[in-house]
């Protein structure tokens, strides 16, 4: 069965910089549909993930879509971020860790745009449904951090407001913030229909 690109989410697409050609960069890449997209929208693009598999899945994709892409296995807390980016991509990618290396990763994000660049971030909320389960049954390790024995990860969440916070007035223009309740099917270790809060910013450094 022949691949199909597959759009990226439209908020990524909504956001993108459109005939703007530059460096792109997609931290958690997973399926590849945004770092493909960017790379269709002419940027050159970094796209890493820590699962070997996702990246060797996106490496051949990308030979049957002619599409260059610098894909590699990378933890994003080991990331070098030595280059300067005009797009930098963070889709749920930055749950799974605690809130100081949040912090971190946010703030190197901040320092690697260029003048003109876009973020685009998404991250779990004090409103989801794991939170609520987490905060019930277990201390948390920092700032609304639990460490999950399960599947042996941190999960890290934000308050309302916490993420547009991290990007002030001065320095950069919210293109959009929202927070919102999403439904999620039944999937494997979590057998049930549940919701999951979700807060996502896309924002474009103006300094």
């Amino acid at each position: 069965m022949e691949n199909k690109l597959i759009p990226p989410d439209p908020f990524v697409e909504k956001y993108t910089p459109k005939g703007k050609n530059g460096l792109a960069l997609d931290i958690g890449t997973g399926n590849g549909n945004s770092a493909f997209f960017l790379a269709r929208e002419g940027f050159k693009v970094d796209a890493i993930d820590i699962n070997k598999n996702a990246i060797e899945s996106l490496k051949e994709r990308s030979k049957e879509f002619k599409l260059e892409l610098n894909a590699a296995v990378q933890d994003v807390r080991q990331f070098s971020f030595d280059k300067k980016y005009d797009v930098i991509l963070a889709i749920q990618s930055l749950v799974f860790m605690k809130k100081s290396e949040f912090e971190t990763i946010i703030s190197k994000i901040k320092e690697s745009l260029n003048s003109g660049g876009v973020a685009m971030i998404s991250s779990f909320t004090t409103s989801d449904a794991s939170y609520l389960q987490f905060a019930q049954k277990r201390e948390p390790v920092e700032e609304n951090t639990f460490y999950s024995e399960g599947s042996k990860q941190y999960w890290n969440f934000l308050e309302k407001d916490e993420l547009k916070n991290y990007f002030p007035n001065e320095e950069f223009k919210i293109l959009a913030y929202e927070e919102f309740l999403k439904e999620d099917n039944p999937h494997e270790g979590t057998p049930y229909p549940h919701q999951h809060g979700i807060a996502r910013i896309a924002v474009e450094l103006i300094k």
